[in-house]
């Protein structure tokens, strides 16, 4: 019998726990305690899956927050506290923990929340619990809200940690200047934290871009109920002169990817230029790629054709 992976685990989980459980694909948990709304995230990073060749300890720790904060701002929801689980080997040296928690430290402070405890335990390899918290009293986009007419938008550019990932695993040829972008894609990742504080109200529905673009368009099309059309790439001209010079595939990169931390949106074109101008403010540099129909599955038309983007990125137990 085949092993089940990432998604057939949560699929296993969900039916166990039931309806009344309150188990859902979200990129957040709304938990509601009397009269009080809390939002709740946990991930985990894992050494030898989430840490690339060369990452230094302090954008590691950093990396294990930045998770939870991208989860925070597509929903636009300031993060208020968070909670560390730390599995170490004993072959770490007191200056490596000091990295740690120098990293965990400029973290909390960058993107404004405090870190109030957690649990330090053995373990053969790094892993890194984050669980952060905060408030949800406003209303939230859900990945299922979008609407036949609203336009399809990424927070930012796609292939980036694809090409990074790439730079680090082999010899590519690459220009030093591009090479610096590429490296900076997935050793410091850059959530849209205050974007999507400011913007999410115009949201129809959002999500997360971690696990790819792909799969994030897929699984907001199938909550949608409705189709994606892709019009046009979300990626730099760097990116594309590295697909070219490497005889790689530019839309394996931009749509296969993950770990971009970018918010994928929809939104009605009549908020459009509030969202341009929240993004000006912010330095996120939208890209509008294109809308939403009556339909099924996400679709890329390009020179007056057309195919499906099946789901394709990372998949934990399978990539």
């Amino acid at each position: 019998m085949k092993s089940p992976d990432e998604t057939k685990i949560i699929k296993t989980f969900q039916s166990r726990f039931g309806k009344k459980s309150r188990f859902q694909a979200e990129d957040v948990e709304v938990l509601k305690i009397k009269n009080t709304k809390f939002v709740v995230k946990s991930d985990m990073l894992v050494q030898s899956t989430d840490v690339p060749k060369g990452m230094k300890l302090e954008d590691v720790a950093r990396k294990s927050l930045v998770a939870c904060v991208s989860d925070f701002a597509c929903k636009g929801i300031k993060p208020t506290f968070a909670t560390i689980a730390l599995a170490i080997p004993r072959s770490f040296t007191q200056k490596m923990i000091n990295e740690l928690a120098k990293g965990f430290l400029k973290a909390s402070k960058e993107f404004g929340f405090h870190i109030v405890g957690g649990d330090t335990n053995e373990g053969q390899e790094l892993v890194i619990e984050v669980s952060m918290f905060g408030a949800g009293d406003k209303k939230m986009p859900s990945r299922g809200g979008a609407r036949i007419g609203d336009i399809i938008i990424t927070s930012g550019p796609f292939g980036y940690s694809s090409a990074g990932l790439k730079l680090v695993l082999g010899n590519r040829k690459v220009k030093s200047q591009s090479a610096d972008r590429f490296r900076k894609a997935i050793f410091r990742p850059n959530p849209r934290l205050d974007f999507g504080l400011r913007a999410a109200r115009y949201f129809s529905s959002s999500m997360d871009s971690s696990d790819g673009l792909a799969i994030t368009l897929n699984d907001m099309s199938k909550q949608s109920r409705k189709k994606f059309v892709i019009t046009s790439l979300p990626t730099g001209n760097n990116v594309i002169k590295f697909a070219h010079q490497n005889k790689m595939n530019l839309k394996d990169l931009v749509f296969c990817g993950g770990e971009e931390y970018e918010i994928v949106f929809t939104a009605h074109p009549r908020d459009l230029n509030r969202i341009r101008s929240l993004a000006k403010k912010t330095d996120a540099p939208l890209y509008e790629i294109g809308h939403v129909s009556n339909g099924k599955n996400v679709i890329l038309v390009e020179n007056e054709k057309s195919r499906i983007i099946k789901r394709c990125g990372w998949t934990h137990l399978r990539s």
